[in-house]
């Protein structure tokens, strides 16, 4: 490594005679030496699992890398804008939960404890009104997200997932529900949490046996957005047992209004637009968009051994340009049919009609 930094230093002497040319090529190399030893510390210290800084908007924020899972070695992970710098105090034992550090620009600084049971804390958003989300991953490749009220200075709530997506505005975050033990029928829907309410703003349904609706079951968080029957609300199973509701290619529009993903029931797969809430006291609306007749990218769908299957093995892209979702299939994703479609949301047919 040496070497190799003391050549770009002669390559730098080479074309250029101004004075103190030697002073510059050491601070040159001394920086980029450090740097290198920076690199090298943050290997050792996180051998089995990195971290990687991104830009969000003005924000700085370093998540764990994408498929990495190892508690044992977890990461620095923090958000820090012009308002709030959020950081992960790693903890100090199993025993011990996590916590982060909240200081404001004014320097106010409070410390908040995380739930017990998280086991790996992978990325700290900041959201609208002064929220931020902790979005955290077990063992069992399920998860949870935490708010945290960041003027408060305290944890206001705590949702278990099967996994979540946060809108690109951070304010809502759809969500596979957990699979609470006491009801079975909650398996594979999907939720939408809006940052923008409260705790008991964000609930689908309560216990039979909760008539001053005192408890927030993670069963019954959120509004239910998929599957979703007319005039629904409120927390329902499946439809029938045919359906496993499995979504995919979950993409948000850049403006966080609207999310499309793809569904495949009875052999047939079908676009679902989740249009969001504006204010906080409307509600998500879900609308559906079937591919049949000459758009039925199922027909003669195989996965790679040829057995006749209909996934997201046939979607190479879905995105948003403006008002209009924009898909793509190819037989190489196991369909048989090419097809490349732009469809305005106005195509889009709403639950009920």
């Amino acid at each position: 490594m040496t070497m190799r930094l003391r050549t770009k230093c002669d390559e730098f002497s080479a074309v250029t005679t101004a004075r103190g040319l030697s002073s510059i090529c050491l601070v040159f190399l001394s920086t980029l030496l450090f740097s290198s030893y920076l690199l090298a510390q943050d290997l050792a210290n996180n051998a089995h699992i990195h971290s990687e800084v991104t830009q969000n908007g003005s924000a700085e924020m370093r998540s764990v890398s994408n498929g990495m899972f190892d508690p044992a070695h977890q990461p620095e992970v923090y958000w820090h804008d012009s308002d709030w710098d959020i950081d992960l105090i790693n903890r100090a034992s199993d025993e011990k939960p996590y916590e982060i550090s909240i200081r404001s620009s004014s320097g106010s600084l409070s410390i908040v404890k995380l739930p017990q049971e998280y086991e790996q804390v992978n990325s700290i958003y900041r959201a609208p009104r002064d929220k931020a989300i902790i979005v955290e991953e077990d063992h069992t490749s399920s998860g949870a997200f935490a708010i945290v009220d960041l003027k408060q200075g305290r944890l206001i709530d705590n949702v278990g997932v099967a996994f979540s997506i946060i809108s690109p505005d951070r304010r809502f975050i759809l969500y596979q529900n957990w699979y609470p033990a006491e009801a079975e029928y909650y398996e594979n829907t999907y939720h939408l949490y809006d940052t923008s309410r409260t705790p008991r703003q964000n609930v689908c349904g309560y216990r039979g046996n909760d008539p001053k609706h005192e408890y927030l079951d993670d069963g019954m968080r959120g509004f239910q957005v998929f599957p979703q029957k007319v005039g629904q609300l409120l927390c329902s199973g499946p439809e029938d047992d045919d359906d496993d509701n499995m979504g995919t290619n979950f993409t948000w529009s850049p403006d966080s209004s609207k999310i499309v993903f793809a569904d495949v029931k009875s052999g047939v797969m079908s676009l679902i637009l989740v249009t969001m809430p504006v204010g906080t006291s409307d509600l998500p609306k879900t609308s559906t968009y079937p591919l049949v007749g000459a758009e039925n990218v199922c027909a003669g769908a195989t996965d790679a051994a040829g057995e006749a299957i209909c996934d997201y093995h046939v979607i190479q892209s879905l995105g948003w340009d403006g008002d209009t979702v924009t898909a793509v299939f190819n037989h190489r994703f196991g369909t048989k049919l090419n097809l490349t479609m732009a469809i305005p949301v106005s195509r889009f047919t709403p639950i009920g009609k």
